[in-house]
């Protein structure tokens, strides 16, 4: 049936109000449910349609994309019921690490639904839990405005993913032509000139005071203005592990990152402050200690800044809660702030090599090599494991997005996926995925992604044989190890049949030249790297001993 003029199909529809909503690039795979959507993308020719080849690395290439960009990504399941259940994983950790993500699910012929159809999941039930808002669209007419208004939810306070379920029926709907609309994020919450008083009284009061900054400080890209109110302060600032990127490695005052794998220079700076402004950090279990009574001095103030109303107080009482977006608390308090002397100078110190050259190279020594040749540009995102440990250590920050992770919810096989979402979203940047040979092999089949579009993107992998984090603690407990080796795997045979250049590194050696090679390309390649199985990440002994209090009942 031919469209009358002023009358739209639903699929033109759903087309047309993606774009209009300022959605720029949708990661995607495809499905049959919604192939006449899919030929509208191609009519119109915007937005940019990426074809992942599965959807945990659709969700992660938006993931990845929106965190070095700002702005939310947009992933499309064409498949209804098996496509959608691909991608809770993603979905759940941008939920848990609030990365703004809008999230589209193919759904089947509602007309069907008690026929035994096929492919049929409830996807607004699935995604409810891991989702500030899932929705399902019950008519063409309203897609344009559920779409705007999703991605303003995702935007707004704290980010987050928000799903919409497309239902393959609406796609044949005929409609009065829709007009499209923007998205529209609103406003963040901002203190009180009451509260920013009272917070200056209390500065007023202390001698060594401290920040402890966490992921709300990049949402709301507050860096430099942070940098700022440290200097001002003369105090020192420690970051959650989410929170990497709101302190540049080379400022003065600086301390790293604060928990379980940070720096001593952290928790030393944060355990001696009389007065410490924790400012958008939930202060979860690995920034705590596993929440340590004593993180904070016994006499300390702690005044607790959150987007969220639900973080301060929720584990460690606050003198002052202020509900407020970090950037605009940071930026209103700053200037009223007297310039004061520094109280705490210790800077971190990276850990140093301690591998079997015999075994392997240390990820130390891998880490520093990169530190020289990785232009002061460029991002790098880490995946989930031995290697992330020294990575958060190691890896000098020149600039807030600098790090791309998945931290609260720790997903393997979110490294190289986000590495493409950020190389689309930044085109001839340099971009360095990090691995370990554990995690690698749950996503490697986008580097094909990375191959079509002729990415400047380098796939580093850390191998050791194992799922490294694991060996070590099961050593540390048991004295050997269940279930966490793994099989050899010719990465370069594998790269080359993607059509990828490759090489692997076994010595120090072959490392440098190696090492330049990747930087210098300007396609897509991967260095696998040999690295003793046997050098653990110092720090990685707290969190052992925190498993032995936990699954074993130890309590030394």
């Amino acid at each position: 049936m031919l469209e009358q003029k002023g009358v739209k199909k639903g699929s033109h529809v759903i087309a047309t109000a993606v774009r209009a909503a300022g959605i720029d690039t949708v990661f995607t795979v495809a499905g049959g449910h919604f192939l006449p959507t899919y030929n509208e993308f191609g009519k119109l020719g915007a937005p940019n349609i990426v074809a992942a080849r599965h959807e945990l690395g659709a969700g992660y290439m938006a993931s990845g994309f929106a965190l070095s960009t700002g702005k939310p990504g947009a992933v499309f399941s064409g498949a209804p019921g098996p496509g959608a259940t691909n991608l809770v994983t993603p979905v759940a950790n941008a939920m848990a690490d609030s990365i703004p993500l809008l999230v589209l699910t193919a759904q089947v012929d509602r007309r069907y639904l008690n026929r035994n159809i096929l492919q049929f999941c409830d996807n607004q039930a699935l995604f409810r839990p891991i989702t500030k808002k899932s929705v399902q669209a019950v008519s063409a007419a309203e897609i344009p405005n559920l779409i705007a208004t999703g991605l303003q939810l995702a935007q707004s306070g704290r980010p987050g993913p928000v799903h919409i379920d497309l239902p393959q029926s609406l796609q044949a709907e005929t409609v009065d032509e829709v007009a499209g609309q923007a998205a529209q994020p609103l406003a963040p919450p901002e203190p009180t000139s009451a509260e920013i008083h009272a917070v200056l009284e209390s500065i007023a009061q202390c001698k060594r005071p401290a920040i402890v900054a966490g992921h709300g400080v990049l949402r709301a890209g507050a860096s430099d203005a942070l940098a700022g109110l440290a200097a001002r302060l003369g105090s020192p600032v420690a970051t959650s592990r989410s929170g990497i990127g709101s302190m540049r490695s080379a400022d003065p005052n600086s301390a790293g990152m604060l928990g379980f794998y940070g720096t001593q220079a952290a928790s030393e700076a944060i355990a001696s402050a009389d007065l410490v402004l924790v400012i958008g950090c939930a202060l979860g279990e690995q920034t705590t200690f596993g929440w340590r009574g004593d993180l904070f001095a016994p006499d300390a103030q702690v005044i607790h800044v959150d987007i969220e109303a639900i973080q301060p107080n929720l584990v460690y009482s606050a003198d002052r809660a202020v509900l407020a977006d970090a950037g605009r608390f940071i930026e209103l308090l700053a200037p009223e702030i007297d310039t004061r002397a520094r109280w705490y100078g210790r800077k971190p110190e990276p850990f140093k090599p301690a591998n079997d050259a015999a075994a392997g190279l240390s990820a130390a020594t891998v880490l520093q090599e990169l530190n020289t040749v990785l232009p002061d540009t460029s991002l790098v995102s880490a995946d989930i494991g031995n290697h992330r440990l020294w990575v958060c250590d190691q890896l000098e920050i020149t600039h807030a997005d600098r790090l791309l992770q998945s931290c609260e919810f720790d997903a393997m096989g979110f490294s190289l996926p986000a590495a493409i979402g950020a190389s689309i979203a930044n085109p001839g940047l340099k971009v360095v995925s990090i691995s370990g040979d554990g995690g690698y092999v749950h996503t490697m089949g986008e580097l094909a992604v990375a191959r079509e579009h002729n990415l400047p993107l380098a796939a580093i992998i850390f191998v050791d044989g194992a799922l490294g984090i694991l060996r070590h603690q099961a050593e540390e407990m048991y004295g050997g190890d269940n279930f966490v080796r793994l099989a050899e795997i010719d990465f370069a045979k594998v790269a080359e049949g993607f059509g990828v250049a490759s090489r692997h590194v076994a010595s120090e050696q072959d490392l440098k030249s190696s090492m330049a090679w990747a930087m210098a390309a300007t396609e897509p390649v991967v260095l696998s790297i040999q690295i003793d199985p046997g050098e653990i990440f110092p720090p990685l002994r707290s969190k052992i001993e925190q498993r032995k209090r936990d699954l074993m009942g130890q309590n030394n």
